[in-house]
């Protein structure tokens, strides 16, 4: 009984450290497609010039007008 509960575990771990080396490479992919600056002619990340981009439409959606305070959203990120 010890031992087919042991079997199972083993052939568990192996499935899911198959499954990690499958899904890492894509991972690895998306997330430096998301969050490089290489071949671009921006500096910024296109995930943080969108969030910049986004908190610029807020203020202008709230007519606040005052650039200090868009300075602040950014700066608290």
């Amino acid at each position: 009984m010890f031992m087919k509960g042991m079997m199972m575990m083993m052939t568990m771990m192996m499935m899911m450290f198959l499954t990690q080396v499958t899904v890492q490479q894509f991972v690895d992919d998306l997330l430096e497609t998301i969050f490089s600056t290489t071949n671009r002619e921006s500096a910024l990340p296109l995930a943080v010039k969108y969030m910049f981009d986004f908190l610029d439409d807020q203020a202008i959606l709230h007519q606040i007008s005052d650039p200090e305070v868009v300075h602040t959203w950014k700066s608290n990120m």
